[in-house]
C-alpha cells in the first residue's frame, strides 16, 4: 500500500528528472551542432576544404579521395541534422500540438540516423579512420544498435504500437548521440584525472573505457527510466529519478567543459 500511495509522487519526480536531463541535453547538443556548422561550413563555402584538417578528427579531407570526402561530409552534416531533429522529436509540445510535424520529423530522424551510421561504418572500416581497433569496435557496436532500434521503432510505428515505438525511438536517440556523449565523457575524465597527473591517451585504458561508457551508460539509464515507468514500486521509480538527475549533472558539466575547452577554441 505505501508504494501505491508514494508512486504518484515518485512518478512526478521521475518526470521532472527526465525534463531536467533533456534541458541539459538541449544546451549541450545545440552547442555541438553550432560547432559542427561553424567549423565545417565556412571552409567549404570559401573553397578551402584543407582547412578542415585543423581539427584532429582522424582522417579529414584527403585530396584525390572524392568518395571518402563525400562520406566525411555526409557523416558530419547528417550527424548535425540527426542531432537537431532528435531534439525536436522529444519535445512533448510538438507531439501534442503538431502531430504531423512529429511524424515527418521522426521519419527524417530515422533516415538521418541510418545515413550517419552507414557513413560512419565506411569511414571506420573502409577509409580506415580510427584511433585503434578497440575504439573502432565500440563505435561500431554503437552504430549496429542504432540500426537495430531504428528498425524496431519503424516497425512498431507501422503496427501502431505507439508505446513500443516511443521506447525504441528513445533508445535510438540516446545511441545516436554516442559521439556527443563521448566528448562529454572525455572532458569529464580529463577534469577528474588531471589533478592526479593522469593524462588520457588515445590508446590508453581510460579512453577505451570512456568510449564504451559513452553509449552504454546513457542506454542503461534510459532502460532504468523505461523500466521505472512500467513499475508499480515507488522505490524503483525514485532510483531511476536519481539516475537521471545524476546524468543531467554530468551532462551539464561535460557540455560546459566541452564548449570551453574543445569546441569554442576551434571556431
Amino acid at each position: 500500500m505505501p508504494d501505491a500511495v508514494d508512486r504518484p509522487r515518485a512518478r512526478r519526480r521521475l518526470d521532472h528528472a527526465a525534463r531536467t536531463w533533456f534541458a541539459t541535453a538541449v544546451v549541450g547538443q545545440a552547442a555541438f551542432v553550432l560547432f559542427i556548422v561553424g567549423f565545417f561550413l565556412p571552409p567549404l563555402l570559401q573553397g578551402d576544404p584543407q582547412a578542415l584538417n585543423a581539427k584532429p578528427h582522424l582522417t579529414g579531407w584527403v585530396a584525390g579521395d572524392p568518395l571518402g570526402n563525400a562520406h566525411l561530409l555526409m557523416h558530419v552534416f547528417v550527424g548535425a541534422l540527426v542531432t537537431a531533429s532528435g531534439l525536436v522529436q522529444l519535445l512533448p509540445t510538438v507531439r501534442r500540438r503538431w502531430p504531423a510535424v512529429h511524424r515527418w520529423n521522426g521519419r527524417g530522424f530515422m533516415v538521418f540516423a541510418i545515413v550517419a551510421t552507414l557513413t560512419g561504418f565506411y569511414l571506420t572500416w573502409v577509409r580506415g579512420s580510427q584511433l585503434n581497433l578497440p575504439s573502432a569496435v565500440s563505435t561500431s557496436l554503437n552504430g549496429a544498435l542504432i540500426l537495430v532500434f531504428a528498425a524496431l521503432a519503424w516497425r512498431s510505428a507501422w503496427r501502431r504500437d505507439i508505446a513500443r515505438h516511443r521506447e525504441h525511438a528513445l533508445r535510438a536517440w540516446v545511441l545516436v548521440n554516442g559521439v556527443w556523449f563521448l566528448r562529454i565523457g572525455i572532458m569529464l575524465a580529463g577534469l577528474g584525472l588531471a589533478p592526479l597527473g593522469v593524462a588520457i591517451r588515445e590508446d590508453g585504458a581510460v579512453f577505451l573505457a570512456v568510449s564504451f561508457a559513452s553509449w552504454l551508460v546513457p542506454l542503461a539509464v534510459v532502460e532504468g527510466y523505461l523500466a521505472a515507468g512500467r513499475s508499480a514500486r515507488a522505490g524503483r521509480v525514485r532510483a531511476a529519478a536519481v539516475g537521471l538527475y545524476g546524468l543531467a549533472a554530468l551532462t551539464a558539466a561535460g557540455s560546459l567543459a566541452a564548449i570551453a575547452f574543445m569546441w569554442w577554441p576551434r571556431l
